[in-house]
This record gives structure tokens, C-alpha cells and sequence, in this order.
């Protein structure tokens, strides 16, 4: 019954709003994936969305920087969710060969990829470079209904 059924997320500053499709929104920020949008590596290494019109895309990924990956957190219930991914601190080195999922791709303020780590649901929002020499995509996770 509900298997056809999408939803758009839409996200502002500490606030949550699931939306049904057929309804209109003001300013949606993030939706859910788009069924043929796939990630892919510019001529700098950097991932970016290709056929996606937002930077979400679940999917699962690899850490391949020899030297470990680095994880910058940020604890959404006390600091700013407007802090750039690189005035993060790093809060631990994932191991080469560790596999993760993401929520999706976001830029920061030099436009430069970063991959959202978790779910968009936890506490702690962590970011890793989206960078052919640091990971690489495994497989795309089905979230659908």
C-alpha cells in the first residue's frame, strides 16, 4: 500500500519535517534520492552527484587513505549547525578498509565534497573528505518503503 509512496525531507536548524508527496513546500532543502543519480570522481578526485538535484544519496563507502581517514564530528546540541566542515575538530582516524554509510554529499565553503557519515536522525553530524585518494563508493543503500 505505502510502497510507491515518497517522501521529501526537508531540513532547517534544529527542526525536522517529513513531507508526502503532491504537496508543495516553500524551500525543500534536502530530498530523497533520485533513483538514477550516482556519484562520480571530477578531474580533481572530488565525488560530486551526477542526475541528482540535492546532496542526498545513501550509500555505502570505504575508507582507502593509507594513512586512516580522518572523521571531524560536530555535536548538533552544542555547537552551531552553520560551522564549516573544516572548523571541525577531528575526532577520530577511521582504519583503512572500514566501511561506512553516508547520508548524502554537501560542499564547503571552498566547494570542495564532504560525505555526511551516519544518519541524518543521530546526535553527532561527521564528515569526511569525498576525495578519490581518502574513500570510495561500495554500494548504493535501498531506503526505499
Amino acid at each position: 500500500m505505502f510502497k510507491n509512496l515518497v517522501i521529501n525531507l526537508i531540513f532547517t536548524p534544529g527542526v525536522f519535517f517529513p513531507s508526502f508527496s503532491g504537496g508543495s513546500v516553500a524551500t525543500p532543502l534536502l530530498e530523497v534520492q533520485n533513483p538514477s543519480a550516482y556519484q562520480e570522481a571530477d578531474k580533481n578526485g572530488d565525488y560530486c552527484i551526477v542526475n541528482g538535484n540535492s546532496g542526498v544519496m545513501p550509500w555505502v563507502w570505504e575508507a582507502v587513505d593509507p594513512e586512516g581517514l580522518n572523521v571531524r564530528c560536530q555535536d548538533r546540541t552544542g555547537q552551531s549547525n552553520r560551522l564549516d566542515m573544516l572548523e571541525l575538530p577531528v575526532d577520530r582516524i577511521m582504519p583503512t578498509g572500514k566501511r561506512f554509510d553516508t547520508v548524502g554529499i554537501s560542499l564547503d565553503r571552498r566547494g570542495k565534497s564532504w560525505l555526511w557519515v551516519g544518519t541524518s536522525f543521530s546526535r553527532f553530524r561527521c564528515w569526511v573528505r569525498a576525495h578519490t585518494n581518502y574513500v570510495r563508493p561500495i554500494q548504493r543503500i535501498n531506503r526505499n518503503l
